[in-house]
């Protein structure tokens, strides 16, 4: 049963593990990012372990029998522990957080550790990657063992289900709120997997054996624990999602700026800023699209502000006057005016006819540019380029691939 369920397993641990991999250098300072990643990773490792090929390969190459035993078990422990520093960290002030996972890591290394002492005392054997538990179910050290794991195992599984369903409620994010209700219904799950080795541990103290449970346990362990990373993917896929979307608004933005950005470097070259004696150690910065439409949108910045001494009133009174007649209104009203404005303005600085300082007006758009978040600026300028008619053909530009 386990060599059926425990691949399926690992595929969807690998997964999540691959989805958060790319953002855990970007978020060193995020305990609960970093805390989940180790979750999928510790989650893979358990299932690898256990699978009887990698069994068999470990006993070979470490030359400890039945080594994937505590290696499985103890990677169990930490996960376990690494899934209440997340909830910790999702749930509590920071101050309170660390503490608490301090205390939880503690409990986890703990266990770990007294594992692998009571694993040193059993007599070894034969590999068992099938029937490991049965084998030993006679052994006073390995009821010991086991004793120490399920309970561990269990109170892990119990304060899982009770603080993500808790969580769940207190939580605006509908993802995280899917994601923790699942979590805390494969938790449940895998208390049938300790009901039957504790069920062990007591029958063999009655000199019986609970050999016809052992794929119900199995079952419950992987159905369960598929259960759990499903539901801690929810969030994180949605993140991904979420960011994948981000990225691509940046890419369209990016380009639909490029009009308007050509406009004004077709009358001020000097507009673009020196990427060329950038440290080549920190181009490649310089090529990520954050960047890119950062600086694209500083440079229109620059731009605006070079034609800004050239804005004549009677300009924007007669463009406002032409664009209400179509029945422009508002933000769409102040975009087709600016963009007006700046036609003229390059016209008029091309020309060194400045307007008399009565005459002097500001964007209409100028508004649109306090609200100081990046993407509603960018939004602002996006506006006026999709109203910009000119494309400037004094200036010859190719664009570089990094900029």
């Amino acid at each position: 049963m386990k060599d059926l369920l425990h691949p399926v397993s690992l595929v969807v641990a690998t997964l999540g593990f691959l989805c958060l991999l790319r953002d855990v250098p970007t978020r060193r300072r995020d305990a609960a990012s970093t805390a989940l990643a180790a979750v999928f990773l510790l989650s893979g490792l358990s299932f690898l372990f256990s699978i009887t090929s990698m069994w068999n390969y470990l006993d070979h190459v470490l030359g400890t029998v039945n080594i994937s035993v505590p290696l499985a078990q103890g990677c169990v422990v930490a996960l376990l522990a690494c899934q209440q520093v997340v909830l910790t960290y999702w749930g509590s002030p920071p101050e309170a957080a660390r503490r608490r996972s301090r205390w939880w890591l503690g409990a986890g290394f703990t266990v770990i550790a007294g594992l692998l002492v009571l694993f040193a005392l059993l007599t070894p054997s034969a590999p068992h990657p099938i029937d490991f538990t049965l084998y030993y179910a006679h052994d006073a050290w390995y009821a010991t063992y086991l004793t120490l794991y399920v309970t561990a195992y269990t109170i892990g599984e119990l304060f899982l289900a009770r603080s993500c369903w808790r969580l769940a409620r207190r939580s605006a994010r509908r993802s995280v709120r899917v994601g923790l209700r699942i979590v805390a219904l494969g938790a449940t799950v895998t208390l049938g997997y300790s009901a039957v080795r504790i069920g062990n541990v007591i029958a063999s103290a009655l000199g019986t054996s609970l050999t016809g449970w052992e794929a119900f346990a199995w079952a419950c362990g992987d159905i369960g624990a598929m259960l759990t990373l499903i539901g801690w993917l929810v969030p994180t896929i949605a993140d991904q999602a979420q960011s994948i979307q981000y990225r691509f608004k940046q890419y369209r933005s990016y380009r639909g700026l490029r009009p308007l950005w050509q406009a004004f470097y077709s009358e001020a070259p000097e507009i673009e800023l020196p990427i060329h004696r950038v440290d080549p150690d920190q181009r490649r910065r310089f090529r990520r699209i954050s960047i890119r439409l950062y600086r694209r949108s500083i440079e229109i910045r620059d731009g605006r502000f070079m034609i800004r001494p050239y804005l004549d009133a009677a300009v924007r009174d007669t463009s406002e006057t032409h664009h209400r007649a179509r029945g422009l209104r508002g933000q769409e009203l102040s975009a087709a005016v600016t963009a007006d404005q700046i036609l003229a303005g390059i016209a008029a600085r091309a020309e060194d006819s400045r307007p008399a300082p009565e005459q002097l007006t500001e964007f209409a758009d100028s508004e649109r540019h306090t609200s100081g978040r990046p993407m509603d600026d960018i939004d602002a300028l996006l506006d006026v380029a999709r109203h910009l008619a000119h494309r400037p053909t004094q200036t010859r530009y190719l664009e570089r691939v990094f900029a």
